[in-house]
């Protein structure tokens, strides 16, 4: 895993700037979340008759039996292990949830019918799964934060653009200031394309018999079948992996066209990451956002370890294709949103691949029973504008978009050609592909037109949650998929979770649930603890845009720089100026050897003298300007090593601290305490230590086996819940005598003196 996180490490100033903007979007988001539980406590509260302050609520980690959400906190449970969260409470109050199951007039909720999943006797008691109160304390201090930092401001792009246009450019030429242009066009829920992002990578070769083989020295099975699809006619077709990857590699495509969509290697559902998705991930543009272990803007990766993560990817579609058009049935990914953000990068494409003749295969596959009209000259291919079209249509369309698919559903077709009739959910089916003449009268009777273009090998597209997409398989073609979540898309995330609450529990997009609102709590607790930490060392950040920002832009415009550069080693670009800011204080408080450094950097400087005496006995230190920079400098340097966390740290800032550390040796301080730390951690966390080996090992199974312990002991709580509840039914139909006659002699209490 540290392989595929090499070259990446978050900027300092990127970190401070990047944890302002999800103060920013995700406050006000958890703001909303715990105000809903709030009301469900006072309810608890009221019916318990104790107040809010003094309610005792038992603890679980659990997701909904009735719409299958993931519970973040508070939901509510009966004994026999049914559990609802709290948005189906409210629409039980409001009548909305079927089966004759209502809600009792004080609130409270009975356990619902057997035929729905409960046991029709218990009620459902308010329960948690995060630490008391742990929310609130988390609002308390973003809201702290929030007053005193309001320096934030969503990021306008420095360039001129078209507002229909495709921001695309090239992997080699992306600079700091396109963060800024990528972050503002994506803000506005735009759709992005990076080239040639493979020119970045080490050169695998991604054709499919390379993966299989891949696949099969990391797995160590050589022959496993997959399910794919056959476009022909949409029915599922059981493969052997090795003989689907043959077929495409020599377009054996006369008969079938066939498609593995959305397949992840069984390898990598395992953890194990075999080398091409290792080079993949390293190759991604933008990893403050795309990288699926620390990207800092990427709130899926807020999640604690321990936690139930989604699956984000990779994921890949491998599609044999033809350069014709069928009527119906072709090598395409049929109309659908992805639940959170995607890139999407073309890692090959068969430039053998077949021209086939449409009328021909139709006619095998279903006895000459369609007829085929003649291709449109918009989709005949030239192989240098790229092998797979894409439409990709905005957010705020999808409302028309879904209105015409209903009117017009009975035009379209699915499994075994057959009309698509009626719909439950038009784009979370994932059942239309629209033609070129579907496009023509989508736009005619509602105005509305999807993003078109090719994508070509090595590009990267970049789409938003919550944007319908369709793409056509020029050529064979093998793509790989990542997803992420943006603090840009976290509402349009929320707002699909709701979608998916009202599908069938078995409905294939069901499987793209996210813990929406545990990402949320998490990364705004990241984010706060962040910004205090800066103000803490630095004072309050209102003035932090401007700090971390371009003033000398070429286009009179202020960019954001987010050039990743050493911070530690910071004191290489400090000059020994007398115009320092602490240079004219004479504040005996800000004092330290006769300088005045500042009271925050005299603390940092007492505590590491005091600790570690040796650390300046070899230095003469005078109240001379060159000195105050270089005290600042080692004060930010100690700053930053010592708040260092060692879980996050990579091996390139090890070696980055290792060398500041020559630095500030070279002009005698002794720094052999923080020397030995670094080697210690170094050999723990890099190293092949067998003693760290065996602590991995040993801690693997502690954890399991708390997890184990955790259920067991969920399961002895409801056992002894159930108990209870039944000795007290004994108790109220036999008296509460029942046990001691059951336990002793026939007579008992009967006569007395026996």
């Amino acid at each position: 895993m540290q392989d595929m996180q090499q070259g990446y490490s978050c900027s300092e100033p990127n970190k401070i700037k990047y944890s302002k903007q999800i103060l920013y979007k995700v406050f006000p988001l958890v703001t909303r979340l715990n105000e809903d539980q709030l009301t469900e406590k006072e309810i608890e509260a009221k019916l318990k008759g104790v107040s809010i302050l003094d309610l005792e609520l038992q603890d679980a980690d659990v997701f909904c039996d009735n719409c299958g959400s993931y519970f973040f906190d508070l939901y509510r449970s009966c004994a026999c292990g049914y559990v609802l969260c709290l948005v189906c409470c409210r629409e039980l109050r409001d009548g909305q949830l079927k089966g004759g199951w209502k809600a009792h007039i004080d609130g409270s909720i009975p356990c619902p019918p057997k035929d729905i999943g409960g046991c029709n006797d218990g009620t459902l008691d308010l329960k948690r799964i995060m630490c008391v109160d742990w929310i609130v304390d988390i609002l308390e201090k973003a809201n702290r934060v929030y007053k005193i930092d309001n320096g934030y401001d969503d990021p306008q792009t420095c360039m001129e653009f078209n507002e229909g246009c495709l921001f695309s450019l090239s992997a080699k030429d992306i600079q700091a200031q396109h963060m800024q242009h990528f972050r503002s066009r994506w803000s506005k829920g735009e759709r992005i394309i990076v080239h040639d992002v493979l020119s970045t990578s080490s050169g695998l070769s991604w054709e499919p018999m390379v993966l299989w083989r891949a696949f099969r020295d990391k797995t160590k099975k050589y022959n496993y079948d997959v399910n794919a699809i056959n476009c022909l006619d949409w029915s599922k077709v059981t493969i052997n992996l090795s003989k689907f990857c043959k077929g495409y590699s020599e377009d054996q495509v006369t008969k079938r066209i066939l498609k593995l969509e959305d397949w992840q290697p069984c390898c990598l559902q395992q953890g194990e990451w075999p080398c091409h998705f290792i080079e993949f991930v390293k190759c991604l543009p933008f990893k403050d956002y795309t990288s699926p272990h620390n990207g800092y803007l990427n709130m899926a990766v807020k999640l604690p370890d321990l936690s139930s993560k989604p699956n984000m990817g990779p994921k890949m579609d491998i599609a044999y294709g033809v350069e014709h058009e069928l009527e119906y049935g072709n090598s395409v990914t049929k109309l659908h949103y992805e639940k959170s953000d995607t890139v999407n990068v073309m890692t090959h494409t068969n430039s053998a691949s077949t021209t086939l003749n449409k009328t021909k295969i139709v006619k095998q596959e279903h006895g000459d029973q369609h007829e085929v009209g003649p291709q449109s000259q918009q989709d005949v291919v030239d192989p240098m504008e790229g092998v797979a079209l894409w439409d990709i249509f905005q957010r705020q369309d999808v409302p028309k978009l879904e209105e015409y698919l209903r009117n017009h559903s009975g035009e379209f077709r699915h499994t075994g050609c057959r009309s698509v009739g009626q719909v439950y959910h038009p784009i979370h089916d994932r059942t239309f592909y629209l033609n070129m003449e579907h496009k023509r009268k989508v736009k005619e009777e509602f105005g509305i037109e999807p993003w078109t273009f090719k994508q070509k090998q090595g590009d990267a597209v970049f789409i938003p949650a919550g944007c319908p997409y369709q793409v056509r398989n020029l050529k064979s073609s093998t793509k790989v998929e990542l997803n992420f979540i943006s603090p840009e898309s976290l509402g349009e995330c929320i707002r699909l979770q709701k979608e998916l609450r009202i599908l069938p529990n078995n409905h294939r997009a069901k499987q793209q649930r996210l813990n929406i609102g545990k990402m949320l709590i998490y990364a705004l607790d990241y984010a706060v603890s962040e910004l205090s930490r800066f103000m803490e060392s630095n004072g309050p950040t209102e003035d932090l845009h401007d700090q971390l920002t371009d003033d000398n832009d070429t286009n009179g415009s202020k960019c954001e720089s987010d050039n990743p550069q050493d911070t530690s080693s910071v004191f290489l670009a400090l000059s020994p100026s007398i115009d320092h800011p602490h240079a004219t204080g004479e504040d005996p408080e800000s004092l330290w050897r006769g300088i005045a450094v500042g009271q925050l950097e005299k603390e940092v400087l007492q505590a590491v003298e005091d600790r570690y005496p040796q650390t300046f006995q070899g230095l003469q230190i005078h109240p001379k300007p060159h000195w105050l920079s270089t005290l600042k400098a080692f004060h930010d340097f100690i700053k930053s090593f010592i708040q260092k966390s060692v879980r996050e740290l990579e091996e390139d800032e090890l070696t980055s601290l290792e060398t500041d550390i020559d630095f500030f040796e070279m002009i005698k301080f002794d720094l052999s305490w923080a020397r030995n730390r670094l080697h210690m951690v170094r050999n723990l966390k890099f190293g092949n230590d067998p003693l760290r080996l065996e602590l991995v090992e040993a801690t693997t199974r502690t954890e399991r086996a708390r997890v184990e312990f955790e259920r067991a002991r969920l399961e002895y709580d409801r056992a002894i819940d159930a108990r209870n509840t039944t000795l007290h039914e004994m108790a109220q139909k036999y008296g509460s005598e029942y046990d001691d006659v059951l336990n002793g002699e026939l007579g008992f209490g009967m006569v007395p003196g026996y």
